[in-house]
């Protein structure tokens, strides 16, 4: 697989999350080892963190004020 289609996959995973849970909070390393624990492919916090990143960039998630936490 591409890294390219799994920063993808990441990006659905927490899109999905946040769709469950609208008012979930959560730093990259939660959304790592909790949201995505259950994935079929596998990744790592660098990558998670690459994903959150695109995530941020189009609007699609926000970080909260003075901390590494992102909310929708």
């Amino acid at each position: 697989m591409k890294i390219s289609d799994i920063h993808s996959e990441i990006q659905m995973g927490i899109i999905d999350h946040f769709s469950v849970y609208p008012d979930a909070s959560a730093s990259v390393l939660r959304m790592c080892n909790h949201w995505l624990a259950n994935e079929k492919y596998s990744h790592d916090i660098a990558q998670v963190q690459t994903a959150v990143d695109g995530l941020l960039a189009r609007g699609e998630i926000h970080k909260h004020s003075g901390a590494n936490i992102y909310i929708l």
